[in-house]
């Protein structure tokens, strides 16, 4: 399981290193010489194993690799002009069979045996959004989104009688409901509300997790009802405490409500694509002004926000360096590495490589040098990472900035942090500095990279005529020595009774008691850095988790864990007859957690209306705890934020042991009494 204070390298596969060229897909998949960046180029997971074993990876000081998804995918091209073929993993046709042109399962076993014995953990994608490109009157055009288990046919996209896939057009991302339910693209959209997409997505993900990998991406994660990636995340948490994160993309200045209702409610983290787009503006136009806007606005945003995944580019758009400036890729790494967050460098950062947007941002890999100064700064900056607490789990606290200069601290405990960049042409004084660093001369771990310049702190950490260098960056550490425990993360967020969790820290001894919401927790190994346990019985809510030392010294977490009411399933709720005023939303409350436990400030939804099923029927799929009694009733809720509860019982079913259902009501007619919520209150379905 990853944690804050590790760092990710993203490999796309296909593009990173050939080991095996024996394995390369037949001539119309594969592109000699790589002139074609449609089309494999040979990357594999042989050629991961030997840059692992050769120490490319391990010197950086990566503990972890993000690798393109490793099921089968069709092994047809596209009929466009390049004859794109499937080499970036996002067209599977089997989850429960490996790309060959990646390898065979036992390579794909030897290179989490190989990583796990350097120190490296494993993270794989996993596109539960959808197939592959697909037409609906041309059933022979490419393989036509065809799904497969273990090899035998379960359903294709045309003459789809089981309606495993979505049949609703693509979507316009007009809003949430048109994103959710009609397919992405061309891509054939899995309706994960049909019970055999919900059991094949599930057998899936449970055969790579089964392998030993540590970690799961979540392709797509905004075009996936947010209620059945609730109950995923759930169902793998069960299973193992692997890192799972989502894509939910946002544009550049995109609202933040429904991103962050969804990471603060599901307890599964996302790339935080608000950080991505505010560090290319800071670097390529705007200055630092919008940066520390986006910090204020995220900090307020998400609740575990050093849980969210932060970066600078990716596979989805051009890459951050430009080959004329290529010091401002090693400033930038130096922000993204010391900021607050789970940093993922995309491969070739580290070697200048630039490019627009798909296919130029998916070259092959141009060099291993371990020269470059970007090489370097990742090494030395992932030391610190494993070291100083204050860079994996502190608070961000602004000093200073304008256009061209940030200044920053972190701290956690007595561990403090201390960065300025300088991106401007010369340099630069700044004004007297308040910072949490202890009395003393400090030099800062950039100083074989960038010209040194050692900084006293006074006695209330005040620091005087501090002086920057032309394009320059300065990180000065404090690492306290004191041996007080320390616990300062817990994972997953939210989980299922009987899940397990682990607490990160350091000097929590050798052995001790757990409580979560004062009901002990079964402890299943205790190491002075790392505890792992299981979550009591205790009712469904948000707890406190506490600890006590063999030598009697009490610790408690900074975050509260989310325990479910049990193993989560998920319903669609279909209401009847539900007339509304145009700005008004539909939610419902209910006797369960989930549900807001008649809480109506966190009542479930908002509900739909105008694709799956159509005005005046409302729907939404909600994760609910299994096999249990649900009662609820409808809400009605204004613009103006009133709230109106429907009168009569309350409707009820049960829901089932597992997998999905479709439960439908019939609006009872009146409503009670108004009452006003307070803007934000209501729960993301």
């Amino acid at each position: 399981m990853l944690h804050p204070g590790e760092c990710i390298y993203q490999i796309v596969t296909d593009r990173f290193c050939e080991g095996n060229p024996e394995g390369r897909p037949r001539a119309e998949l594969f592109s000699s010489g790589a002139g074609n960046l449609r089309k494999y180029l040979g990357g594999d997971w042989a050629g991961i194993i030997a840059r692992i074993q050769d120490g490319y990876l391990t010197g950086m000081g990566f503990s972890a690799i993000l690798i393109s998804q490793p099921a089968e995918n069709i092994h047809v091209c596209m009929e466009d002009e390049e004859g794109t073929a499937s080499y970036h993993g996002y067209w599977p046709r089997d989850f429960l069979r490996p790309n060959p042109y990646f390898g065979s399962m036992d390579t794909f076993r030897a290179l989490l045996s190989t990583a796990h014995e350097h120190g490296l953990k494993v993270i794989i994608d996993f596109t539960p959004n959808h197939t592959s490109p697909a037409l609906e009157l041309r059933p022979d055009y490419m393989e036509n989104g065809a799904i497969y288990r273990a090899g035998r046919l379960v359903a294709a996209y045309s003459g789809d009688m089981e309606r495993v896939f979505l049949h609703n057009g693509g979507t316009a991302f007009r809003d949430a409901e048109d994103s959710l339910y009609r397919n992405l693209y061309d891509l054939a959209g899995l309706d994960q509300m049909n019970p055999q997409a919900d059991e094949l997505l599930r057998e899936g993900i449970a055969y790579w997790l089964d392998q030993g990998v540590d970690g799961v991406r979540i392709d797509a994660a905004k075009h996936i009802p947010p209620g059945w990636l609730t109950s995923l995340s759930a169902f793998i948490h069960a299973r193992t405490p692997a890192y799972l994160f989502g894509e939910w993309f946002l544009e550049a200045h995109g609202r933040t409500e429904d991103n962050a209702a969804f990471a603060n409610g599901s307890g599964m983290s996302l790339l935080h694509f608000m950080f991505t787009h505010a560090i290319r503006e800071a670097f390529h136009g705007r200055g630092f002004g919008a940066f520390a806007d986006m910090l204020h606005e995220s900090s307020g945003s998400y609740k575990h926000l050093y849980d969210q995944l932060i970066f600078l580019d990716n596979h989805d758009m051009s890459r951050f360096t430009r080959a004329s400036e290529p010091w401002l890729t090693d400033l930038a790494l130096v922000l993204l590495l010391t900021s607050s967050g789970l940093p993922v460098v995309y491969y070739g950062t580290e070697q200048y490589m630039s490019g627009g947007d798909d296919p130029h941002n998916r070259a092959m890999l141009s060099s291993f040098s371990r020269e470059t100064t970007a090489y370097r700064l990742v090494a030395q900056l992932n030391r610190l990472r494993a070291c100083n607490l204050a860079i994996g789990y502190g608070s961000t606290k602004l000093l200073y900035v304008n256009s061209g200069v940030l200044v920053f601290e972190r701290s956690c405990k007595r561990d403090v942090a201390l960065i300025l960049i300088n991106q401007e042409d010369n340099a630069q004084i700044l004004p007297s500095l308040a910072t949490s660093l202890p009395q003393g001369a400090y030099s800062s771990l950039l100083k074989d990279i960038y010209p040194d310049r050692p900084a006293v702190a006074g006695a209330e950490g005040d620091m005087q005529n501090v002086m920057l260098a032309p394009r320059s960056a300065y990180v000065y550490s404090y690492e306290s020595d004191l041996e007080k425990p320390a616990a300062v993360h817990v994972y997953p967020k939210a989980a299922a009774p009987g899940s397990e969790f682990i607490i990160r820290g350091r000097h929590l001894g050798d052995t001790g008691c757990l409580t979560v919401g004062g009901c002990e927790a079964a402890v299943i190994s205790w190491q002075s850095g790392k505890i792992v346990a299981r979550v009591p019985a205790v009712p469904a809510g948000v707890h406190p988790v506490q600890g006590l030392t063999e030598g009697g010294q009490k610790f408690r977490l900074p975050e509260e864990l989310k325990v479910w009411t049990g193993m989560l399933v998920t319903v669609r709720l279909v209401l009847k007859n539900v007339h509304t005023d145009f700005d008004t939303r539909v939610y419902v409350t209910g006797n369960v957690y989930e549900l807001g436990a008649w809480q109506a400030e966190r009542a479930a939804g908002p509900f739909y209306n105008q694709i799956v099923y159509r005005y005046p029927t409302w729907y939404c799929d909600i994760s609910l705890p299994a096999d249990s009694r649900i009662e609820f009733k409808i809400m009605l809720r204004s613009g103006s934020g009133m709230m109106r509860l429907e009168q009569g019982e309350a409707h009820c079913f049960h829901t089932p042991a597992e997998g999905v259902s479709e439960m439908i009501a019939e609006w009872q007619g009146a409503c009670q009494e108004s009452f006003q919520l307070s803007e934000g209150d209501a729960a993301y379905g």
